[in-house]
């Protein structure tokens, strides 16, 4: 669906081309959106190696996984947790919610309910891109590069 040389407006224009007919999948698209930002984000403005950070990317998956890692890398260095860099951080977790929901097949939803939630997790996604930014991080270019310390 996105390609890595995709930039973070081209992804929310081909999610928002996808409200209008297809809100669910839109929903599930800003989801994906937002947990690639994250993990951008993270490897960005982290204190560990980037090696490291992957490594534990690896492992991660949820808000709330995503939330302690943040946690853990980011905010020492920059002060904000993830719900505080996150505006709208309870939309953000009714997004996450109707995202496990469609995905498991457990029920569908009505369009509006769907693209509200679409709307918040783009809006997430926009609050860590201006949060990055303010950090001198294009999250769209080339991240910087933290190496292990050799022994």
């Amino acid at each position: 669906m996105f390609l890595v040389k995709d930039t973070s407006a081209s992804r929310e224009e081909r999610i928002k081309q996808f409200l209008g007919d297809d809100p669910a999948l839109a929903t599930l698209l800003s989801v994906i959106h937002f947990e690639w930002t994250t993990r951008r984000a993270i490897i960005a403005l982290g204190t560990s190696p980037n090696v490291v950070i992957r490594q534990k990317l690896d492992r991660c998956h949820g808000h709330k996984a995503y939330k302690d890692l943040w946690k853990e890398e980011v905010a020492p260095n920059h002060h904000k947790a993830l719900p505080a860099v996150v505006r709208n951080w309870e939309g953000l977790l009714k997004a996450f919610k109707l995202r496990h929901l469609l995905v498991h097949g457990v029920r569908s939803c009505e369009p509006a309910y769907a693209t509200e939630r679409a709307q918040w997790a783009i809006a997430a996604t926009a609050d860590l891109r201006v949060f990055c930014a303010l950090q001198g991080i294009d999250i769209d270019a080339r991240l910087p590069i933290r190496r292990q310390k050799k022994t």
